[in-house]
């Protein structure tokens, strides 16, 4: 009960906090935010590449099924911190705008072994991020002369909630379900301002939050192969949902546009709910481990966003969204001792390399992301307790057809506690 209370009060803390963001995040203003790819685990250091991937100590959010793997009567809770920066590149970036940087909490999860056929988790992981700011000359219709300059700043998160559960069938297949339920808030606050006296006439505030449960389904087939070889094959797929979305609508002038945020302005209204659509989601994978050491891990996801063009009604203009996909390969090299007859894990080093179609397309361009990724982990012999860093270079979008190039450095840093769960004497083996 007292490490249920915890996880609680730690999940409480992490919902208010965990997933703000400071980075300026230029497409971010485009349709549902800025996906997050991330898994903050012990794949990260692959390229997130981990649909295939099987831990006994782990959690390993990618693949619902992955679960079982745990080891029996266990216990474990992570944690993830990571620290990013980014260099802006084309000619819409200001001369005082080049680069930015956070440093934020991205990852609270817990999993238990229920039975020997049976692996959970539930936790809090981010979803998607919205964080932009811009200014554009605002023009009176039929005219070409600016009177006055439009501010337009954006902010807000949407999360996942979830609650995945695995089940071991024959000791060579695990079926996975994963409840996730999405929840976030976008907000959008345009302010006119005086070019003369630089005080504000004028703004307009959009608040909407979503809503939802969406469903996620894997399966992962398991062997070897000699005694040397193993290998997994997974595949995960998560259903097409339509989030809800409560829009609010504030306006205000002069000194209450500065507070135009729910009742400051002369007019707030709460506008008819509508509804946002997350695609079909589908994705497979593969997992090599030769003598227990060398691991090869391979994945490839594909989201069909052409699937729900029509049905969407996203924030922002100019834009169109198009089916996504991203592909990876990783690499795991693993430190092992004999322990009793067992082999005990005392480090790791992984790297990886990914590319990916964003769901964007901006003046007929497709948002790509491409990068490499290097991590290492230590797990200690003394203390419950495992770490793991991971180093991320990657490169979004280009500065051809007027858009901006990001050039961004991720620094995850990651805590596992693990130990044998309260069983009252009971035995699974």
């Amino acid at each position: 009960m007292i490490r249920l209370s915890i996880l609680i009060s730690l999940l409480t803390v992490a919902s208010l906090g965990v997933m703000a963001q400071n980075n300026f995040l230029p497409y971010s203003q485009f349709g549902f935010g800025e996906l997050d790819n991330s898994f903050y685990n012990r794949t990260s250091g692959m390229a997130e590449t981990g649909i295939a991937y099987r831990s006994n100590r782990f959690l390993i959010n990618n693949n619902p099924a992955s679960y079982s793997a745990l080891t029996n009567q266990y216990f474990t809770m992570e944690l993830s911190l990571r620290g990013s920066f980014i260099n802006y590149a084309g000619e819409p970036v200001a001369p005082a705008g080049t680069e930015s940087g956070d440093l934020t909490f991205r990852r609270l999860v817990m999993g238990i072994k229920a039975a020997k056929w049976w692996g959970t988790s539930i936790g809090l992981v981010p979803y998607s991020t919205q964080n932009y700011e811009f200014n554009v000359p605002y023009y009176v219709q039929g005219s070409n002369q600016a009177v006055a300059n439009q501010y337009t700043t954006g902010h807000g998160s949407v999360n996942k909630a979830y609650w995945g559960n695995s089940f071991e069938f024959f000791h060579h297949l695990s079926l996975g379900v994963e409840a996730g339920y999405i929840f976030g808030d976008l907000n959008q606050k345009t302010i006119l301002q005086n070019t003369t006296t630089g005080g504000s006439d004028a703004s307009t505030t959009n608040d909407i939050f979503l809503q939802n449960l969406r469903m996620t389904y894997g399966i992962q087939l398991y062997g070897h192969i000699g005694k040397k070889l193993d290998y997994t094959l997974g595949g995960v797929y998560s259903q097409k949902v339509a989030l809800l979305a409560s829009p609010n609508q504030s306006v205000g002038t002069g000194t209450d546009s500065l507070t135009a945020t729910g009742g400051g302005g002369l007019y707030n209204a709460q506008n008819p709910d509508y509804y946002m659509y997350l695609p079909d989601t589908y994705g497979g994978g593969f997992s090599v481990t030769w003598k227990h050491k060398y691991t090869w891990t391979g994945d490839y996801k594909y989201s069909n966003w052409n699937g729900v063009q029509r049905e969407n009604t996203y924030p922002g203009q100019d834009y169109n969204i198009i089916s996504s996909e991203r592909g990876s390969l990783g690499f795991e090299v693993s430190k092992k001792k004999a322990f009793y007859n067992s082999l005990v894990e005392l480090s790791y080093f992984q790297t990886g390399i990914y590319y990916g179609k964003d769901y964007l397309q901006i003046n007929g361009t497709q948002l790509h992301d491409m990068g490499v990724t290097v991590g290492f982990g230590v797990n200690s012999l003394k203390t419950p307790l495992a770490y793991n860093l991971t180093l991320n270079y990657g490169i979004k979008g280009t500065t051809n057809n007027d858009l901006i190039r990001e050039n961004y450095i991720n620094l995850t840093f990651g805590v596992n506690f693990g130990t044998i769960w309260y069983t009252k004497g009971r035995k699974f083996d």
